[in-house]
């Protein structure tokens, strides 16, 4: 049984006889030829009635933007059975970015003295490779930490009580993120929690 052309393919006889492929599609059209016997006659027809449109109207320029709507059109026309066929799933294997998460239990927290007096700290996690880490920072009423330099940016955020920098006063819920380099001191008035990202490598500078 023979097979009919296609859409596409039509619409590529159309384009053809206009002359307006480039090389690449005059190679997917002449693929279609070889697919579809009827194309040949479907071009032919194309042919002559263009033929004898330039004489029995006017001159009428084509719209540049016609073949770019025409290939529009068939990039959304549904795939047939079978280019339907030929698809395959897209099969995803678990790697190891589907580990569990890590949960620190508020019952498993750990302080520890950081070395400043009034200061203590629970680390989260540590980030060997970019030596970072991520911790529970406890500053008690008056506390002063002393000025050092930032290696890598640091992030904090403000759970409970004030914190004190560069003369801008922080509450629960605000956030500050140093800049790698950047030296300051902060302090407390009424004691603060903190939770904070910050890299392993800052310099205490007194």
């Amino acid at each position: 049984m023979e097979m009919m052309p296609d859409e596409e393919s039509i619409i590529l006889a159309a384009l053809q006889a206009l002359d307006i492929l480039d090389e690449s599609e005059r190679g997917v059209f002449a693929e279609k030829l070889k697919e579809f016997a009827e194309l040949k006659s479907e071009l032919a027809a194309v042919e002559s009635t263009i033929a004898a449109i330039a004489y029995t109207a006017p001159p009428v320029p084509v719209a540049p933007d016609l073949k770019n709507r025409l290939f529009q059109r068939i990039a959304e026309l549904p795939p047939t059975p079978a280019e339907s066929a030929n698809l395959k799933p897209v099969v995803t294997s678990p790697t190891e970015n589907n580990a569990p998460s890590l949960i620190v239990r508020s019952n498993d927290v750990k302080w520890k003295s950081y070395g400043v007096p009034g200061v203590s700290f629970s680390k989260l996690y540590i980030d060997k490779k970019k030596r970072e880490i991520t911790c529970l920072m406890r500053l008690e009423p008056g506390v002063t930490f002393p000025l050092h330099r930032h290696a890598a940016s640091e992030e904090v955020f403000v759970l409970e009580g004030d914190l004190i920098v560069q003369g801008e006063i922080c509450h629960q819920g605000d956030y500050i993120r140093s800049l790698p380099g950047s030296i300051h001191s902060s302090l407390t008035q009424g004691g603060c929690l903190l939770l904070m990202k910050t890299s392993i490598d800052n310099e205490m500078l007194v």
